[in-house]
């Protein structure tokens, strides 16, 4: 009875996984994220690249969730891969924020008519500093 219990926790657990992923990139998909990054960075030739790289990523990194697969990479990999994450979660929330018109809105609201640049850098100077007093 013990087997089957683990079982169905097992399968359980796997599907909503699979069910919480696929929610995740329906949500990216819908908004146009990744089309979007595309056309800003100029590169709408090489989609498909984006696409399949977001799905294999995001198959590999459930992969190596799944089955606790170490990767023993030392500093640089820990700086490289550190890198890469902030770039997606900067891009990520770019786009977001673009599509969903979260700063013009914001702009009109507060009454400002130039300096959004200055408030991104700004915003991405604060994430920085806040992220390297957290981990040093």
């Amino acid at each position: 009875m013990v087997f089957f219990d683990a079982v169905w926790q097992m399968l359980f657990g796997l599907c909503a996984g699979m069910v919480v992923a696929a929610g995740l990139f329906t949500f990216i998909s819908t908004l146009g994220i990744v089309t979007r990054l595309a056309q800003i960075t100029r590169t709408a030739n090489w989609l498909h690249w984006y696409e399949n790289g977001f799905i294999a990523g995001g198959i590999l990194g459930n992969l190596l969730w799944i089955f606790s697969v170490p990767l023993v990479t030392g500093a640089v990999g820990l700086i490289v891969s550190g890198l890469f994450f902030g770039i997606f979660t900067g891009c990520f929330i770019g786009a977001i924020a673009e599509i969903l018109n979260a700063f013009p809105i914001f702009m009109h609201r507060v009454g400002l008519k130039t300096g959004i640049a200055a408030i991104i850098a700004a915003l991405a100077a604060g994430k920085f500093i806040g992220v390297w007093f957290y981990y040093f």
